[in-house]
């Protein structure tokens, strides 16, 4: 009797633990247990050092404040210093031979599960804002995501080189309106903030603030942007019930290493990156952990606190869920790191390493190991020095590299890239085509980086309407390396703005000469023959610019005004509307098509075109311009005149409004008024550009003082 009631009491004391797992396991991943809502903030290119709490100069009160209420990593690398690749690691818990993206540009389209795709399965509603192109819909990060606010608009001059971004001001407001509307329910919101990026240009007061010091003044400014929206977020009472992590994609270098931005090296200037987690009820108040992390781990961890399972045979990442709230130390590990940019746009040597404890090995032509305790800044390469720790690391990445679930470099193949993408991405050197040979003789990108410094520096003094000095630098980059395609487009683009239309077209005549025949180098050479009126080189030039690359949204676009200067409206809708299918937000292709509309007077077709090129880009005047002239077709005189003087308050250069004002000012019988708008044509309208109206309106002009006199 007695052995039985021992035998009840155990089984009733395995009942009670089975039970009791059973209850746990249901209240923690069922849903029963209270849910805590995840906000995600990537600030982009900001460097750990350069953060106050990690030792910076930059005044960051607010997540100073959050590191010291709640916990703070302060040895996380980024796996590679690229925004788009990186942010893949970060939302899918992998490394980019897992998930495939390897440089920005790529698209995401691997299996693997986002975390905004997990976490709406379990219940959340999601959204994402972000602040720059590189993170585009486009390149798949969306999956999963019930909002994602990219729309950040575009400047759309079919000349511009330069590239898409949106302050963290604007980010915040609109972030903020989607959690008033949202306050009720379980969310996941994501929000990338940009402005850290080059060129540094920190609005009032951080310009004055932070004079020869921008880099600074941007980090400085960003946080207080982030200061708005975590007040928003207590204001909605809603930041007991929040996970906030704040993290980076990447540093910046800043001149070290002779490197002045990111991209090309995996020093710790750029792969050191802050991450901070913040919850008072959820998480302790001032930790602080040493240990060797990964950008991949933010993935599993988010989803442990948050009481979510994931497989991690899936994952490289992590979860930081014991360390952060047991004090458990993590096991030794190695961080993978690489960049392998270079390869695909300017055929340098690619480079990939491991962290390992204290020590960092880049395996490149000229590999190099360091010891980061004694040496933080990268200066001693004991490789030589070092063989039995060279040897170890050197077999780690081999072996780890070796696995069938990665992505070997060569098997990777840069996917096909629109010219409207491969333009605001700002792409370096040429496009390789086709797979990779990694075993080719390329060089090591240290010996490189002045080339890299030359572009950028012209890029910048070109942006700053220093042409003169840009042309000077272009020049000298290349004689120094002559098959860099896209530096002859990019000087051709500094000549355009100089005015020096011919010489642009010489110079990438010049390029093809060399056998740089990019579908690049074609388009561009297409626009501007285009712009010279000779119509059917440019066709020609642009059809075979898209045969090449069928994916060539911008190609499409400027064929379609190619054909419509042709008088060919059938086929420049058809061009236009190929662009628009491969890149839905274009609104300069909206903007052309409404012309074409407009040209075959299908007026209320034209109207949804224009209407829709401003919704995309509100900024957009040509839009405003055409929608004003279908409305004057209408007979609506008041909503054109409207119209139009909206175009020239966006764009005061905006000649073909200033055009339309004059002359229908005139022909309602408003000399003065048609006087000013005529004369402000004359001032802004390019020679080259309306060399017929010019003649005109100047003979009108003239007879008006006469008449007015």
């Amino acid at each position: 009797m007695k052995l039985a009631i021992k035998f009840l009491k155990t089984f009733l004391v395995v009942i009670i633990s089975v039970l009791s797992f059973f209850f746990l396991g249901q209240s923690l991943f069922s849903g029963q247990a209270k849910k805590f809502n995840l906000l995600l903030i990537t600030i982009d290119t900001l460097r750990a050092d350069h953060v106050g709490i990690y030792g910076g100069q930059a005044e960051t009160p607010v997540l100073d404040k959050l590191a010291r209420t709640g916990v703070m990593f302060t040895r996380t690398y980024t796996h590679v210093p690229l925004t788009l690749p990186s942010h893949c690691s970060l939302l899918t818990g992998t490394i980019p031979p897992v998930h495939g993206v390897r440089d920005n540009g790529f698209r995401f389209t691997r299996p693997n599960k986002t975390l905004a795709e997990i976490l709406k399965n379990n219940g959340y509603v999601t959204a994402a804002f972000v602040g720059a192109f590189p993170l585009d819909s486009r390149f798949g990060l969306d999956k999963g995501f019930d909002l994602y606010d990219d729309n950040y608009g575009s400047r759309n001059l079919q000349r511009d080189l330069s590239f898409v971004e949106r302050k963290a001001e604007e980010v915040t407001r609109r972030a903020s309106t989607w959690l008033e509307s949202n306050k009720d329910k379980h969310f996941f919101l994501w929000l990338h903030y940009f402005d850290p990026h080059a060129p540094y240009e920190p609005p009032p007061p951080f310009d004055h603030n932070y004079r020869g010091r921008e880099y600074q003044g941007e980090i400085a400014y960003t946080d207080k942007m982030l200061g708005e929206l975590l007040s928003k977020l207590d204001s909605l009472g809603l930041t007991e019930k929040t996970l906030i992590i704040v993290t980076s994609d990447h540093g910046e270098a800043l001149g070290e290493h002779q490197e002045k931005t990111h991209g090309i090296f995996i020093y710790d200037s750029t792969m050191r990156v802050p991450l901070i987690l913040f919850n008072q009820k959820l998480l302790p108040s001032g930790r602080v952990i040493t240990d060797l992390t990964g950008l991949s781990d933010v993935f599993p961890t988010a989803l442990d606190l948050l009481n979510i399972g994931v497989s991690n045979k899936e994952i490289q990442g992590r979860s930081l869920k014991a360390t952060i709230l047991k004090k458990k130390k993590l096991d030794a590990r190695d961080i993978y790191i690489e960049s392998v940019g270079a390869m695909f746009d300017r055929n340098w040597a690619p480079l990939q390493g491991l962290i390992s404890k204290k020590w960092k090995y880049i395996e490149a032509p000229q590999p190099e190991l360091y010891d980061l305790e004694k040496d933080p800044q990268e200066l001693n390469n004991l490789y030589e020095k070092e063989p039995g720790m060279t040897g170890q690391l050197r077999k780690k990445l081999a072996d780890l590299m070796s696995s069938e679930d990665f992505q070997l470099l060569a098997k990777v193949e840069r996917p096909p890239m629109d010219r409207e993408t491969d333009e605001k991405l700002r792409s370096l050197g040429y496009i390789a085509g086709g797979k990779i040979k990694v075993n080719e003789n390329r060089p090591d990108p240290k010996t490189m980086i002045e080339i890299d410094n030359l572009f950028n520096e012209a890029i910048i003094l070109s942006e700053s309407g220093r042409l003169e000095e840009a042309e000077s630098i272009y020049k000298t980059l290349l004689e120094k390396q002559p098959n860099l395609a896209i530096g002859y487009e990019y000087a051709a683009y500094n000549l355009y703005k100089m005015g020096n239309l011919t010489e642009a077209i010489s110079l990438l005549r010049q390029a093809l000469s060399l056998n740089l025949a990019t579908a690049s180098i074609k388009a561009r050479l297409g626009l501007y023959l285009q712009e010279a009126g000779e119509i059917q080189e440019s066709i020609d030039l642009l059809r075979a610019a898209v045969e090449d690359d069928p994916n060539y949204a911008e190609a499409y676009n400027y064929l379609g005004v190619s054909y419509f200067k042709a008088g060919d409206l059938g086929q420049a809708e058809v061009a236009f509307k190929k662009a628009l299918e491969l890149d839905t937000d274009y609104a300069m292709a909206y903007n052309n098509l409404g012309n074409v509309h407009l040209a075959q007077r299908r007026f209320s077709e034209a109207i949804a075109a224009f209407n829709k090129s401003i919704f995309i880009d509100p900024q957009l005047a040509a839009a405003y311009n055409g929608l004003g002239v279908t409305y004057y077709n209408q007979g609506e005189v008041s909503s054109a005149w409207t119209c139009w003087k909206k175009a020239l308050d966006l764009d005061p250069k905006q000649a073909d409004a200033a055009y339309n004002l004059g002359r229908t000012l005139l022909k309602s019988g408003n000399k003065e008024e048609a006087l000013k708008y005529l004369e402000l044509f004359l001032e802004i309208a390019p020679e080259q550009k309306y060399n017929q109206d010019i003649k005109q309106v100047r003979s009108v002009v003239e007879r008006l003082k006469q008449e007015i006199r």
